[in-house]
């Protein structure tokens, strides 16, 4: 189960400082299917932190372009930046991998319509701010050209799931 899995790996390791301060930026493109999951997710996680103020959570939408916030994101001086994006990871469709970059490599990763590799803007997030980066890769089913941006069913779930588990642990109330 993807809630179990985001438990163990990333929430786990979430700062749990109530002054601790983490970026969840959404990649991909709202053209390309299951592309746009990660934005899907951020932007149910945003507009649930707007009604909450949530001044330690900053959720971005990053779309296909998500260099253009490196000087949001080094503003705000997180503890922790997590990426949320579709990622052709060989397995099953819906499945999500939490990569720690710190003890694994993303370059091995297919990550779909970035302009800028993923690799690269989290080097350049820490060489910039002192702090972890994570990874949060969903497998999909389709990203070929879908104008209504319609998630795949397994998708869908997966993105549910993550966020849930992501609402929880901000104590946003779903």
């Amino acid at each position: 189960m993807v809630t179990n899995l985001l438990k163990d790996k990333l929430l786990q390791q979430l700062p749990r400082n109530s002054n601790a301060k983490v970026v969840f930026i959404g990649i991909g493109s709202e053209l390309r299917g299951d592309d746009a999951v990660g934005m899907v997710i951020v932007n149910r996680l945003a507009e649930l932190a707007k009604s909450a103020g949530c001044p330690r959570f900053l959720f971005i939408n990053g779309g296909s372009a998500p260099e253009n916030f490196l000087g949001e994101i080094r503003e705000f001086q997180p503890e922790m930046v997590v990426f949320i994006d579709a990622a052709v990871l060989g397995a099953t469709p819906g499945t999500v991998k939490v990569i720690d970059t710190s003890r694994e490599k993303i370059t091995g990763i297919s990550f779909c319509t970035h302009t800028l590799p993923l690799a690269i803007i989290a080097g350049y997030i820490q060489q910039t701010v002192p702090c972890e980066i994570f990874v949060i890769g969903i497998e999909p089913v389709d990203i070929s050209f879908n104008p209504d941006y319609v998630l795949t069913q397994p998708v869908a779930q997966a993105a549910e799931e993550v966020f849930q588990a992501i609402a929880a642990y901000a104590g946003l109330s779903c």
